[in-house]
């Protein structure tokens, strides 16, 4: 049966609402500059608007969709809408920094939770063209990530850094239109949420984090016995998150997946990509600011170029994957992206491309859209490498790359801050900071010796495979050893 008007009417309201997500990231992006002036904070905290919400989602996902599971779609994502709301109003009204960075943490766990529960929605009410609505659902974020730079540069400069928030509190009203559009769902019971597993991982990174915050300190200097409180908590809370995660039947890291070699090297490849990608364009426009002296909304048309390089390069290596296979478009896009950070560390300023004469946005611009291209061009590859894997698990591994790129890009912002914070300015130690994820991207690319190469051809052992316990996988290969399935 063909969908209804009242589907098509659904998908435009889930869509405007994952828009409004997507926006956010890049937007405050922009505004960290007038957030550090206006109330006063240092870069070391406000490093933590980016860091907790970023955080925050990689709590929030893997177990929001057996969330929704049980209490329902319905119930999942507006009760996401209204949380993302009221915590987006608290985040304009903030009279200091520290309360918001706790409506950012409401924020990110209320983000967290729309994404999984959105693609359930449009999958059932979509059954027979559900590959194709996904699909157009999944280019909502990469639209927010086009259009977010310039929208949060102009109202960052005409209204103000509040109003980047502000402007979320409007989706209450799409709540109530939601409310009726959907349709009941009662959920199902039997699935367990590992929460106390969530509240573990949370303390391990938040703790270290916490550290790398109170090592950013310069006046006064830092304490020494509070940087190692930190460090503690987070090695014990690690521990703990292992060891409760090894027992429970429902985990939110599943140590089976992680045990084979070509899992752990893979989720350590996602784990690197996203303390290079987050650590890098979390603070392009404030280096833009600071090191060049732009506007917001200059600062925002600099990420324009590496949103459309990004997208055009992504859906050409997306194509080309068959005869490229994973291990070629992952090293090129890395090393790529590595080229670019190297540039940006050099702090150039109207350099010569020959004999011809580059102004500083021109220049940034054009690095910058580099960076797009590595990242369009080993994005797909890294996100489908372990797929190949274990097709049948696909939930498990998309959740687990997800939450190991999240946790990544939450410690690559945190010793972004800390290197920023501790430099004679903060132009210089971005500049350091740029360097050192260029380093970083060059030796992640390494990590494509033990992951699989070829699409479409599962990995599977030689000869019989032992018998796996529920709850489990068999065993893997090592990738390129009489892995391949053979003719």
């Amino acid at each position: 049966m063909a969908p209804s008007l009242r589907s098509y009417l659904l998908f435009g309201l889930v869509s405007l609402c994952l828009l409004v997500s997507a926006l956010q990231f890049s937007m405050v992006a922009v505004a960290l500059p007038d957030i550090m002036d206006d109330l006063d904070a240092p870069l070391r905290w406000v490093g933590w608007v980016v860091t907790v919400y970023t955080l925050a989602q990689a709590v929030s996902m893997p177990i929001v969709g057996r969330l929704s599971d049980e209490l329902g779609r319905r119930k999942v994502f507006v009760g996401g809408l209204v949380l993302f709301a009221l915590a987006s109003l608290a985040c304009a009204l903030a009279p200091h920094i520290y309360l918001l960075i706790l409506a950012r943490a409401a924020q990110g766990l209320a983000a967290g939770s729309l994404l999984p529960s959105a693609y359930g929605i449009i999958g059932d009410t979509f059954a027979q063209r559900r590959a194709q609505m996904v699909g157009l659902l999944s280019s909502i974020i990469l639209l927010g990530s086009v259009i977010g730079p310039t929208a949060g540069g102009f109202i960052v400069e005409e209204l103000g850094w509040r109003w980047t928030y502000a402007m979320n509190t409007p989706v209450g009203a799409l709540v109530v239109a939601l409310f009726f559009l959907l349709p009941s769902d009662q959920g199902r019971r039997g699935s367990r949420m590992d929460v106390m597993g969530a509240a573990l991982m949370s303390v391990a990174i938040a703790s270290l984090v916490y550290a790398l915050t109170e090592l950013s300190r310069t006046d006064p200097e830092p304490s020494i016995p509070l940087v190692l409180v930190g460090l503690l908590l987070a090695l014990g809370g690690g521990a703990l998150f292992l060891w409760h995660e090894s027992r429970t039947a429902e985990p939110v890291l599943d140590l089976a997946l992680l045990r084979q070699r070509e899992f752990a090297f893979v989720n350590a490849l996602n784990l690197l990509y996203g303390a290079c990608v987050f650590g890098a364009f979390s603070f392009i426009p404030l280096y833009a600011q600071q090191g060049y002296g732009m506007t917001s909304s200059q600062s925002g048309l600099l990420l324009i170029p590496r949103a459309v390089a990004s997208a055009f390069t992504s859906t050409a290596a997306s194509m080309l994957l068959p005869r490229t296979g994973y291990r070629r478009p992952i090293v090129v896009g890395l090393l790529l992206m590595a080229a670019a950070l190297g540039v940006l560390w050099q702090g150039a300023h109207r350099p010569h491309l020959g004999p011809l004469a580059l102004g500083d946005f021109a220049y940034l611009a054009l690095v910058i859209a580099l960076t797009g291209v590595g990242f369009g061009l080993s994005g797909p590859a890294a996100n489908n490498a372990a797929i190949e894997l274990a097709p049948h698990r696909i939930a498990a591994i998309t959740g687990l790359r997800g939450m190991f790129r999240l946790v990544g890009g939450a410690l690559g912002t945190a010793l972004m801050v800390l290197v920023a914070s501790r430099a004679p300015s903060v132009a210089e130690g971005l500049e350091t900071g740029f360097g050192g994820l260029a380093l970083l991207a060059a030796a992640t690319s390494l990590l494509v010796l033990g992951i699989p190469d070829k699409v479409g051809v599962a990995v599977m052992a030689r000869g019989p495979q032992p018998q796996a316990t529920p709850g489990q996988m068999p065993p893997l290969p090592e990738a390129g050893r009489g892995g391949r399935r053979r003719p």
